[in-house]
């Protein structure tokens, strides 16, 4: 099975900000940061992971194409389906609660500032610990994906060969 040109790139810009966003964010929840570092990530993963929204709904998209012309036949490619869907699913609820927990404007870059969609502190703090726990699911299904593609590389099928340009 191959992948487009467009579904490579999509795969790796979203893989190095999910894994910036995710590295970094539990980095500041579970460490004694600065203040200003804090911030800092915070701003960053704010303008990141709203700048991923649109390509990871087009990537989620050509997935679910490919998806209905593609049907896998052995019991490992339908587990293999399932996890990228589980992975699509979570990172999808990640990003929704991500912007619906913010209780400030969303600042993209210093480009663009958007109020916060809901400003009833209930709503936001339920979505915030939705987010953190998505967070989590979404870490595990990371790590399981990587140890996924190193058991596959180590057996003799570089699956990774599929990813590259």
């Amino acid at each position: 099975m191959t992948y487009t040109r467009i579904q490579v790139l999509l795969h790796w810009f979203s893989a190095i900000i999910i894994l910036w966003a995710t590295l970094s964010g539990f980095y500041v929840a579970l460490f004694d940061v600065a203040d200003a570092t804090r911030q800092a990530i915070g701003f960053l993963n704010v303008s990141l992971t709203f700048t991923l929204i649109p390509f990871f709904a087009l990537r989620v998209l050509l997935a679910l194409l490919r998806a209905s012309a593609v049907q896998p036949t052995s019991a490992e490619g339908r587990a293999a389906r399932l996890a990228h869907f589980a992975i699509y699913l979570t990172t999808i609820v990640v990003l929704i609660t991500g912007v619906l927990m913010m209780d400030r404007d969303i600042n993209v870059f210093n480009v663009l500032t958007l109020p916060p969609p809901l400003i009833d502190v209930q709503l936001t703090s339920a979505f915030n610990a939705a987010h953190k726990y998505a967070c989590m699911v979404l870490a595990g299904l990371l790590v399981l994906h990587i140890a996924a593609v190193i058991k596959h590389h180590a057996s003799g099928n570089p699956v990774l060969k599929r990813m590259r340009w």
